[in-house]
Order: structure tokens, then C-alpha cells, then sequence
């Protein structure tokens, strides 16, 4: 069951701050403070950060979005990636019991999975939509893998598989290992060959016999 608490949300860097005609001393000029942070980060407007549900920003956590292949990336990209980290770091919070990002399992990308895609009373996302977001929280957790600020990915790998003989396959963020809960109702990495008709297969009989393709009759009356 999930707990409807507090959630992290997602907000955006923005140089349009207006100064408000009435606060404490201390937050005076706090607007061109934000510019001046913006500025000197070389963070454009609209990038996207999290806060927690206690309003707190977590500077090891936002870094991730300062990587320079996100400060370039398109927006809704970006607002797609902190959507799905955003949505599982709330799973956390709610029904994991507060759990630390840092201290994310595979049972709890496990229990999040049977929720958001089986549970009567869970949103019961589409595969590709599912596929999506865990591809986004993968490439967070293997980022902050890499700095030393989680332990581990918390979402269970299997190797990808190979493909077809005749072909080659680029993964699109390297790496041999996929998340093993890509949805399988949307495509996904499978790569379904379809068995030939009849008529293919006469065709291709004909090209290796040299024989012409044969004109097609028009029925009398059309």
C-alpha cells in the first residue's frame, strides 16, 4: 500500500525572478544572487531540478543535470528524465519508508515495478512508458554510481542481447548490461524476425532461378 505523503517535485532554472516588494533584509537581492548562480554554472533557463518533500535541494542529486550532454539536451527530454527519477524517488518516500536515493535496493525498484505496472490500485503505466522512465533512473544511478554517491544501480541488469548475425547494433548509452524490467508488451530490445509468406518465398525462388516476374491478370468486369 502506498502512502500518499509528501513528494519530490520538479522545478526549472529560470532568470525571470521578480524581487517582491516586501521581505526580510536577508533575502533582498536574492533574485540577482539566483542570476548571478545561473550565470557563473552556465545553467540555462529551463533546466530541471528536484526538491524533496521537505523543500530541500540536494546538491549531489541536481549535479546530475549539469552534465554538459543535458545542459544541451532538448527540454522535454530533460522534463522526462526528472519526471521518471522524481517519480521513483517519491516511491521511495512514501511507501519505502523515506528511503534514501543513495540507499535504493532491487527490491525496492522490484516493489516499485509491481506497483506501477500490475497493482489493481497502482497507475498500470503502458510498456513503453515504463520502459522510458526506467531507462531514465538506470543512467542516473549508473552517473552516481560512477561518483561514488550511491552503491549501487538498484534496478536488476542482464546482458544485452546480441544482435542478428548481418547486422549491427550500437547501444545508445554503451555498456553491456540493460535493465532486466523493460517492458515486453512495447517492443522493447526484442527483434522478432516475421516468417516469410508464400508469396515472398516465390519471389525469392524466382531470383535465384532467373526467371521474370509474371504480369498480373485483370479480372474481366473491373
Amino acid at each position: 500500500m502506498v502512502n500518499w505523503g509528501s513528494a519530490w517535485t520538479v522545478h526549472y532554472s529560470t532568470r525571470d525572478v521578480a524581487e517582491p516588494e516586501d521581505v526580510p533584509a536577508w533575502l533582498r537581492g536574492a533574485p540577482h544572487a539566483v542570476q548571478a548562480f545561473l550565470d557563473e554554472k552556465g545553467v540555462p533557463d529551463g533546466l530541471p531540478f528536484l526538491l524533496s518533500p521537505r523543500f530541500e535541494y540536494d546538491i549531489d542529486l541536481n549535479s546530475y543535470f549539469h552534465r554538459p550532454v543535458l545542459l544541451d539536451a532538448p527540454w522535454n527530454t530533460n522534463a522526462n528524465r526528472a519526471r521518471a527519477l522524481a517519480g521513483f524517488l517519491t516511491f521511495l518516500e512514501r511507501s519505502r519508508g523515506g528511503r534514501s536515493w543513495r540507499d535504493a535496493v532491487e527490491d525496492d525498484h522490484l516493489a516499485y515495478h509491481q506497483w506501477r505496472r500490475r497493482d489493481e490500485e497502482g497507475p498500470r503505466v503502458a510498456g513503453a512508458t515504463w520502459s522510458q522512465e526506467v531507462s531514465h533512473v538506470n543512467q542516473f544511478y549508473a552517473w552516481a554510481v560512477t561518483r561514488k554517491l550511491a552503491g549501487a544501480v538498484p534496478i536488476p541488469q542482464r546482458p544485452r542481447r546480441p544482435a542478428p548475425p548481418g547486422t549491427s547494433f550500437a547501444p545508445l548509452y554503451g555498456g553491456e548490461m540493460v535493465p532486466a524490467t523493460y517492458a515486453h508488451d512495447e517492443g522493447g530490445e526484442r527483434i522478432v524476425r516475421l516468417p516469410r509468406g508464400p508469396q515472398r518465398r516465390r519471389r525469392a525462388a524466382r531470383r535465384r532461378r532467373g526467371r521474370p516476374r509474371p504480369r498480373l491478370r485483370r479480372r474481366s468486369g473491373r
